[in-house]
């Protein structure tokens, strides 16, 4: 039987984990290749790269507030748009967070390998994901408790290069602006909005965060202007400290280099380090967000209820949490690309945020009783802009990235195929033993519902 999972997850810990997970290596090692795109453009690419997110922000802050759930994407589609697209939204969910993991800790295992050779980068790449496995099954507590240690130390890590760039730069490099042209400073913009991706995750935990309908949206709120803040701040210390041509020239370093112009050596160790703490708070959240999608499916008989089970003692789902590590195990062995595991990142996560928001939008008609308890509601001109917006961004942002990788983009395309074939299959299959999983969808009930009645 299916057990509720406790909210144990309070406003700093919700504003961490989103923090983390939205803040990665890229703004530490990709920015340097950017300003070979851009040139001193490049802080400005990031301020406006924000327009996307701040469109999924709004659609999930109105979901959050209404539906505070675990796996409140997947049941917002479910029962506001059909069974089936929340099936294929929940599994592009797993499947983008799945292709991030191999992503970020591949990244991790390249970048702690300069400084603690030894160990092949697989085995850093594992170990790294198994560790914080095992923190998430320890409990909620634990994870947002790290989660706001390790944010302290990269936040701390780039306001130290950030306005000490600030304070020693040389107005010189600012000019040209846009020494690449307008085309180039388009390209980093679009690129950028990649940097951007996971604030709908928070809502995926919703069942497990106090004081959901009020902290959600607050969570949100603060998290995008903290990493506005610091995605426009960290690129400026870069570009005015340094000459846009020569950052690119010397590519992922280019940050530590730089500060070491104007900073002491300790100061720019704590820098690397804060670069390791930003990868990690990612891995740590995408594992805490995947196992609750897991527990959904479970709890609806998606999969089977085992994946709905809670720990007794540690009040985690203990089975989805091992399910999803091996996944992500297999997907580090397969040794992809950084830019392929992205791709399918943007590919899964468009389809999940035009799902979401077009099941937020429906949400004031196909549910007015869980809409009308929402704390924060939008106006029907701000729900139609919002789901406008949202429709119009992100089909661009997929079109852009299937036609950036073909290949990838056929292999996601097929891997979709196939779990629509499990979802045929998996409802046949219920329907022998007399279950409609259709009619089951339809309706909200048990540790979902008692979620749900959370004030």
């Amino acid at each position: 039987m299916a057990q509720r999972l406790e909210r144990n997850l309070s406003l700093g810990g919700a504003i961490a984990t989103i923090t983390g997970l939205v803040i990665g290596a890229s703004i530490f090692v990709l920015i340097p290749e950017l300003a070979g795109m851009t040139g001193p453009s490049l802080y400005i690419a990031y301020a406006l790269s924000a327009i996307p997110a701040l469109f999924c922000i709004l659609y999930v802050v109105q979901l959050g507030s209404a539906v505070p759930v675990t796996g409140a994407h997947y049941i917002a589609v479910t029962r506001w748009i059909s069974p089936l697209a929340g099936w294929v939204g929940s599994l592009c969910g797993t499947i983008a967070i799945v292709a991030t993991n191999c992503l970020v800790s591949w990244g991790f295992a390249q970048y702690i390998a300069h400084y603690i050779p030894g160990l092949p980068p697989v085995a850093w790449a594992m170990g790294v994901v198994v560790t914080f496995a095992v923190i998430n099954y320890l409990g909620i507590r634990l994870v947002g408790w790290s989660q706001m240690l390790m944010m302290t130390v990269f936040i701390l890590a780039m306001l130290l290069f950030g306005i000490g760039g600030a304070i020693n730069m040389n107005p010189d490099n600012l000019v040209p602006l846009f020494p690449k042209g307008i085309e180039g400073f388009i390209m980093v913009c679009i690129i950028a909005t990649m940097s951007w991706l996971g604030f709908l995750g928070l809502a995926e935990v919703g069942g497990e965060i106090k004081s959901p309908r009020r902290n959600i949206p607050l969570a949100l709120l603060i998290s995008f202007f903290v990493v506005l803040f610091l995605y426009v701040l960290q690129p400026f210390a870069l570009v005015s400290t340094m000459p846009w041509n020569e950052a690119a020239e010397i590519g992922e370093a280019a940050v530590l280099i730089a500060a070491g112009r104007f900073l002491p050596a300790g100061a720019v160790t704590f820098i690397a380090l804060g670069a390791i703490m930003a990868m990690l708070t990612t891995i740590n959240a995408l594992i805490l967000i995947a196992a609750r999608d897991l527990t959904a499916w479970g709890r609806d008989a998606m999969m089977p209820t085992i994946f709905s089970r809670v720990n007794r003692r540690f009040h985690t789902p203990d089975i989805s949490l091992l399910t999803i590590t091996i996944l992500v195990l297999i997907g580090i062995l397969f040794a992809r690309t950084l830019s392929e595991y992205a791709v399918v990142t943007v590919l899964a996560l468009m389809i999940v945020q035009i799902l979401g928001a077009t099941a937020t939008w429906l949400l004031p008609k196909r549910a007015p009783d869980i809409f009308n308890r929402a704390i924060f509601k939008f106006s029907l001109f701000w729900r139609w802009f919002t789901w406008i917006g949202c429709l119009l961004i992100f089909t661009l942002i997929f079109l852009f990235g299937l036609m950036a990788k073909m290949a990838v983009g056929a292999v996601f395309i097929c891997v979709i195929a196939a779990g629509m074939i499990y979802w045929f299959a998996r409802k046949a299959h219920l329907k022998r033993h007399g279950i409609d999983l259709d009619r089951r969808l339809k309706g909200i009930t048990g540790a979902t519902l008692e979620e749900l009645e959370v004030k």
